[in-house]
Order: C-alpha cells, then sequence, then structure tokens
C-alpha cells in the first residue's frame, strides 16, 4: 500500500509539472493545476500520518485537515470555466473558498501557540480541545464535497451542447473523462459518510483502516487524469483545435 500512495503523490506532482510547463494556460488549466496540487497534498499527508510522521514531528499535525474543502469548489470552478471565455475569476468565486480559509485561520492558534505535546494529545483525542471544531469540520467536508460533485454534474448536464462544441474534437475526445472525475470525487465522499457513520455513529469495527476506500479511489482519480492527459494530451499542451468561445 506505501508503495501505491507514494506512486500517486508522484503522479499529482507530475501531472502538476506537466500542467506548469503548457504556454499559453487558459483559466481551467490553472484551475486544474491548483486540484492537482490539493490532492497531491491530500494524499501526502495521509502517507504521511500512516507512516508516523506526525508523531516524529509533531508541528506538522492538522496542517492538511482543511484540504478536503479545497477539492469541491476547485472541480465546480474547473466545470465553470471550462464552459466560459472569461480568463478571470469574478468576485464571487473566491466566497467558495472562505470555508477553508476560515477553518486554517481557526486552528492557527493550534497550530502556532500550542506545544508539541500539546498537539499530540488533541490528535488522538486525549483532550477536549477542538473536538467540537473536529466534529463540524468533518461534516463540513462531506456536505461540501456532494454538494459540489452534485453541482459540477449538473453544469456539465446544463451544458451538454457546448461541453460538445468545446471539448469534442476530430479525434473524438469527448467530457466523459470530466464527468468520471465528478462521479469519483462523490464517490468518495459518500464512501467517507458510509465509513464514519458505520465507524463512529454505529461502532461498527472494521478489520482494516476504512479510510484506505476512499483514499484508493482519490488515488485511481489521479491515475485515471494523468492517463487521459498522457494519452490525448489536449490537457497538457496546447491544442490548436481548442478555442475559447465568443
Amino acid at each position: 500500500m506505501e508503495v501505491i500512495f507514494i506512486s500517486g503523490v508522484f503522479m499529482s506532482f507530475f501531472i502538476v509539472l506537466l500542467l506548469l510547463t503548457k504556454k499559453n494556460k487558459s483559466l481551467p488549466d490553472k484551475i486544474l493545476t491548483a486540484w492537482i496540487v490539493v490532492i497531491g497534498l491530500h494524499l501526502l499527508g495521509f502517507y504521511y500520518n500512516q507512516a508516523g510522521f506526525w508523531e516524529k514531528y509533531p508541528h506538522l499535525i492538522g496542517l492538511t485537515a482543511p484540504i478536503p474543502l479545497f477539492h469541491g469548489p476547485l472541480l465546480y470552478l474547473y466545470c465553470l470555466y471550462a464552459l466560459r471565455s472569461e480568463d478571470n475569476f469574478r468576485a464571487v468565486d473566491y466566497l467558495h473558498f472562505i470555508p477553508g480559509i476560515a477553518a486554517y485561520l481557526y486552528m492557527s492558534r493550534f497550530f502556532f501557540f500550542y506545544t508539541a505535546e500539546e498537539k499530540i494529545l488533541v490528535d488522538k483525542g486525549l483532550t477536549d480541545d477542538f473536538n467540537i471544531f473536529s466534529t463540524l469540520l468533518l461534516v463540513l467536508i462531506l456536505i461540501s464535497g456532494i454538494t459540489y460533485s452534485i453541482l459540477s454534474y449538473r453544469i456539465t448536464i446544463r451544458y451538454k451542447r457546448k461541453i460538445k462544441n468545446r471539448f469534442s474534437y476530430s479525434e473524438g475526445i469527448s467530457l466523459k473523462w470530466l464527468r468520471y472525475c465528478i462521479v469519483s470525487i462523490g464517490l468518495i465522499f459518500l464512501s467517507a459518510i458510509v465509513v464514519f457513520g458505520l465507524r463512529d455513529v454505529l461502532n461498527v469495527d472494521f478489520p482494516f483502516n476504512p479510510e484506505y476506500i476512499f483514499y484508493s479511489i482519490l488515488i485511481i482519480l489521479i491515475f485515471y487524469i494523468g492517463y487521459f492527459g498522457i494519452k490525448h494530451e489536449n490537457i497538457f499542451i496546447n491544442s490548436p483545435v481548442l478555442e475559447n468561445e465568443k
């Protein structure tokens, strides 16, 4: 499993490198780059946690906790601007990132004012500090993931004709891959709801770490994005066929 996680992290940042070296990047390219960075950091944080890295370096505990709040907004904005000709965010688009930023701001006292020993106690649930916040954060993450998955999929339905005109090339590439990404993200958060519901509400004792379920889906997703992008190249290099809508 360790090799799989390392491979997922490597693929994430390899895709980021390909996107960063793409010339004349559009706004969707930039959003996709940010999203893949978030995925890479998310996977890296979970891997380090499972490897006991946080126990060795407790000052880093919690750094990736609010990161899942950025998956939904980035996916949604990528779908939205893939169908538009604008090259800049609207002011309202930044509101999608408020929950994630607010979570980091709230945790700032934990990051900067808690000792290493106190952080370990919080991480192991041996103190009441941040217990309510942790529960609220988890609920918000699950709601955010499901909500943005639904909104993103509705965009692909609403603008089906525009998607076909903008993303269908002479070689027959369609946006089915984007729908697969949306469904994958939805499955990740849906499986998380089931796992946490069974484990924390019904006290079901899993014979394995159930978090591997949704992190495995996330790894499959990143390899799928990499496979599709490398195979068809249109994601990672400029395509003379793809033009902004007027």
